[in-house]
């Protein structure tokens, strides 16, 4: 069922571009939309110019532009949603010009904190 919609995801990059990923996600939701968003699962990509996340269910793209990204960080919960497992949470300049953040459930978090830090130059 998800598999047309994880190669609608891959073939929007380059593989040569991707640096980390495809990775299954579970979204904790954009701190700007508020409470109400659930959770969804989806394909995490770190490329060379933007962190990608598809939704599977919603069909929604979100993407980060890596020059707006100011803030990597580990929490425990986002938006007042836990999983009782550690998320990888983003900080960045969204659309508006606004400081926002998103949160991931994702397996190997401390090699995406990492490998985000080291691109991003952030420590």
């Amino acid at each position: 069922m998800f598999k047309k919609r994880k190669l609608e995801i891959l073939s929007k990059f380059d593989e040569r571009t991707i640096i980390l990923g495809p990775t299954n996600a579970n979204s904790f939701g954009q701190e700007s939309l508020g409470l109400k968003q659930v959770r969804g699962n989806g394909i995490l990509i770190l490329s060379e110019t933007e962190l990608f996340f598809g939704m599977l269910i919603p069909r929604k793209d979100f993407l980060i532009p890596l020059n707006l990204i100011n803030k990597i960080d580990i929490v425990k919960s986002h938006l007042g949603k836990t999983k009782g497992r550690k998320l990888l949470k983003v900080f960045f300049i969204n659309k508006n010009g606004k400081q926002d953040s998103i949160a991931w459930l994702v397996n190997d978090l401390e090699t995406w904190v990492r490998i985000l830090k080291n691109k991003l130059e952030l420590s």
